[in-house]
């Protein structure tokens, strides 16, 4: 994930009594829930056990007729549309206040449209439960809630008995620096929030201390956020603490589990997740936090019966640009949790100062944490790297396992924390010193990818042509030797060397598993999955970064393949179109695909894109003239910018400006270039081609079909593969013209009908009678078309 989106794979296995993302939610309306608890599984959509309901007295909706439905777990009563069924106005013009509160009522579920819509007012949910909003679009952006401007608005407010589900749309805050939007979302029977974002410039805290609150009261109950996004496309106000607003936050009354996975959240100006006081539990899985205040990960153990606190797969990366004062807190707001679990953790740390990069302060009066296959880079000098301070708990270890610490910081400091260690793991910090951490098995220097000082596996896909696929192993040296094994399995056939070449039996997903081993002995693996296809797809689409975060989409005209190891499980690719981020210079997303590339948008920031190694600007279109096997020579002009596609133009063809000649002639043969604007100008001075635009043909020239009388009345009719208009002081009131068709009569030979068109003449049908016809001034064999 990351700035750049790296490809950060939440670890599946569960620790017995560290996570069991379970919960339950009762049949009734108001009281605590006391139904049995099912196990939920991982990015489902959860399948929670909703209200079975007692019909209520509906009084703001009575006129509105809808059957009961059961979504993202829930059973509504009634589901109504925003617009048509209550009357809101999606242009952001009018406050949608007065209807909201209407259908703010047990059982319902809102539907909105795209659009805009305005609040004023904040929207108490205290006393409703089974309540839901989900927006239509294809795009989380394309629904909107914006304050009124000035103002802080509560979209949820005062927290109820639950459950709740919000689901693609956006909050946007708009970028005036004193708007804000927040959900108090707390409830006794969970919710499930998926795909929402928040928009524009966070304010800081002139009301509201947190964007989100997320509470889950009972203790059986589970709260599931999944692809909640902040700061993609505008940073928070900065803030001296304590006057910013945390994002992801749970009070003293939290007691149940709350989930939050595959999201990012950038450059929030108070903790990015503080949920550290109650006995509740969180869980976070494969989350980037990028340069948040005070702190990115901030929770504590919990002290829940059967689970306790864990983050796994997040990235966390701190540059400076923000007052941060640690990648990781682990803090129990002094009350004594200990057990904490933090798996597969990525850290970037530039900042200078700091309390640690990963700390454990004294007034957070955390016990025990535990640190299992986690990569720390720390170059702030001042900053230590592991800062534990003295605690009262007994249980008050911090162990290190299997992990990676490189760069200039400091080292590592457990203050009196007996029984805290460093184990198998590689340190290459000049800078670091040890204090009170025993070490067994640890490294110093050369740390790779496989934190044990050993080799590094990895695959690269070299190339992938009619179901043969090439591959290649990493060339890398371990901390003490050289590499001197490669052990393949590729869909069950094995191979040895650096090298592969493997030709599969039919198209699919295969998997390639690489086991490596250096001249000590020590082994690394890894897997990938492959995808092949009877057909290779021609041409390569490279979308790379440029340092800023950055959505893009686009489709193709034909046929779309991800390359493997280059798309994200939060990038979405089809069969011709594709959505994703990328971030960092060092962060591609690749395809194959055939056809033509026939949109291309930036729905926020921007990066550079290469077809088959050439950059272009994806903004503009591709104008192909395809040859049809006779010598053309053609001549067009562009209103704004034109640029030939390398490898398409010959040295016999002209490119000026915004102007172009040339010729193709062989069907195979086409001259190809990227255009913005308008066609000014085209014209074949000889013979004839055709013209496609981003894969659509066109017909960017114009033709005369003349028609002459032979002597006898002839009803015609013709018919063209573009547009035919008439010219009109040739046509008579009983002539037709519409589209690509023309109907009409002509007698005589001084009795002519004219016509312009565009594209061929596809069909001649004579009624009645006969007649000459000529195309350009050359006659026409009719029984030929």
């Amino acid at each position: 994930m990351a700035d750049r989106y790296d490809d950060h794979t939440p670890c599946d296995e569960t620790e017995s009594g560290t996570k069991d993302n379970t919960t339950s939610f009762s049949d009734g309306e108001n009281e605590d829930p006391t139904g049995s608890n099912s196990d939920l599984q991982r990015r489902s959509l959860l399948k929670l056990i909703g209200s079975t309901s007692v019909a209520a007295a509906v009084s703001g909706l009575s006129g509105i007729a809808s059957a009961e439905t059961t979504y993202n777990g829930i059973t509504f009563d009634r589901v109504v549309d925003a617009v048509d069924d209550l009357g809101m106005d999606p242009t952001g013009s009018e406050p949608i206040d007065a209807a909201f509160e209407s259908a703010l009522e047990t059982g319902t579920l809102i539907e909105f449209p795209p659009g805009e819509y305005l609040l004023e007012d904040d929207h108490y949910i205290s006393d409703v439960s089974r309540f839901g909003v989900r927006g239509l679009g294809n795009h989380r952006r394309d629904v909107q809630f914006l304050p009124a401007k000035g103002s802080a608005i509560g979209f949820f407010e005062g927290g109820g008995p639950g459950p709740y589900t919000v689901e693609n749309v956006s909050f946007n805050e708009r970028d005036d620096e004193v708007s804000m939007m927040y959900l108090d979302i707390r409830s006794n029977k969970g919710v499930y929030v998926n795909n929402i974002e928040f928009l524009g410039v966070t304010p800081l805290d002139d009301k509201n201390g947190h964007s989100l609150a997320v509470d889950v009261w009972d203790q059986d109950a589970v709260g599931i956020w999944e692809n909640v996004y902040a700061g993609l496309d505008k940073p928070a106000v900065k803030a001296d603490y304590p006057d910013g607003v945390a994002f992801f936050r749970a009070g003293v009354g939290h007691e149940g589990e709350v989930i939050l996975r595959d999201s990012a959240i950038h450059e929030r100006n108070s903790a990015a997740t503080r949920l550290t006081a109650g006995p509740g539990v969180t869980t976070l899985e494969n989350v980037e936090f990028v340069n948040n205040q005070n702190a990115n990960i901030r929770f504590g153990a919990g002290n829940h019966p059967s689970k306790v606190s864990s983050a796994t797969g997040c990235y966390v990366k701190v540059d400076g640009s923000r007052h941060s004062g640690d990648a990781i807190r682990v803090d129990a707001s002094d009350n004594g949790y200990a057990g904490a679990v933090f798996r597969d953790i990525e850290i970037e740390w530039t900042k200078e100062a700091g309390r640690g990069v990963i700390a454990l302060p004294d007034w957070g009066g955390h016990g025990s944490a535990e640190f299992y296959d986690c990569t720390v880079h720390n170059d702030g000098e001042k900053t230590l790297t592991v800062n534990a301070d003295s605690v009262s708990p007994d249980d008050d270890a911090v162990v290190l396992e299997n992990c990676s610490f490189t760069g200039s910081g400091r080292g590592f400091d457990a203050a009196d924390r007996d029984g805290s260690v460093i184990r198998d793991s590689c340190i290459d910090m000049p800078n670091a010193s040890i204090e009170t951490f025993d070490t067994e098995n640890v490294s110093n220097g050369g740390c790779g990818g496989n934190t044990n000082g050993g080799p590094s596996a990895s695959i690269t896909v070299t190339d992938k042509t009619d179901l043969t696929v090439e591959l290649s192993g990493a060339d890398s040296t371990d901390s003490d030797g050289d590499i001197v094994a490669y052990d393949w399995d590729v869909n069950g056939s094995s191979y040895q060397g650096k090298s592969v070449s493997h030709t599969f039996d039919s198209e699919g997903t295969y998997s390639v598993t690489l086991v490596v081993e250096d001249d000590d002995g020590a082994t690394d693996s890894t897997t990938t999955e492959v995808s092949v296809s009877e057909t290779a797809l021609e041409k390569h689409l490279e979308i790379r970064g440029t340092g800023i975060t950055t959505e893009y989409a686009f489709e193709v005209s034909e046929q779309l393949q991800p390359v493997s190891g280059t798309i994200e499980e939060w990038d979405d690719v089809t069969e011709t179109s594709a959505m994703g981020y990328v971030t960092e210079t060092s962060h591609s997303d690749e395809f194959t695909f055939d056809g033509e590339i026939t949109s291309f948008e930036f729905l926020e920031g921007e990066a550079d894109v290469f077809v088959d190694g050439e950059q272009i600007d994806p903004t503009m279109d591709r104008l192909e003239i395809r040859g049809t096997g006779t010598t053309t020579e053609y001549a067009f002009e562009v209103s704004e910018q034109l640029q030939p596609v390398s490898g398409t133009i010959e040295k016999w063809d002209d490119v000026s400006g915004t102007s172009a000649t040339g010729y193709v002639t062989e069907t195979g043969h086409s001259d190809e270039f990227w255009i913005e604007g308008e066609i000014a100008s085209f014209e074949f001075l000889e013979g004839r081609a055709e013209v496609y635009r981003n894969g659509d043909r066109i017909y960017p020239t114009e033709s005369t079909l003349t028609i002459q009388g032979t002597g006898t009345p002839t009803e015609y009719a013709v018919e063209v593969g573009g547009e035919i208009e008439g010219v009109s002081d040739t046509l008579e009131g009983w002539d037709d013209v519409s589209g690509d068709t023309a109907n009409g009569w002509v007698t005589n030979s001084s009795h002519v009908d004219e016509f312009t068109f565009t594209g061929e003449l596809t069909s001649v049908e004579f009624l009645q009678g006969e007649a000459d016809v000529f195309v350009d001034g050359e006659a026409v064999d009719v029984s030929a078309i």
